[in-house]
């Protein structure tokens, strides 16, 4: 089921550990929408959470939300001409 809280699309669950910092980029201004993906396992271990940025998109910018054996994909919806403020703006937020 899909519904949508503030600017957060809720199709998929959400890393536990990632919900506070998708609220806090939700109140970037430039930021219409956040999209948070499936949900994936990896094989690999680490004690450390961690967001890395993909690529850009046409419609906006895609982000890997890591932490101990599980990733999430989430895209950012913004303007092509915003995404490199919203790219440095989620930059500085401390996840």
């Amino acid at each position: 089921m899909k519904y949508q809280q503030w600017k957060i699309k809720r199709e998929h669950g959400i890393l536990k550990k990632f919900e506070k910092f998708l609220y806090t980029i939700a109140k970037i201004k430039e930021i219409k929408r956040i999209i948070p993906w499936r949900i994936h396992s990896t094989s690999w271990s680490s004690s450390h959470t961690w967001v890395s940025f993909s690529y850009s998109t046409s419609s906006g910018l895609k982000y890997k939300l890591n932490t101990t054996g599980t990733s999430q994909e989430c895209f950012i919806v913004c303007s092509p001409d915003n995404s490199t403020l919203v790219k440095e703006q989620i930059s500085a937020i401390k996840h």
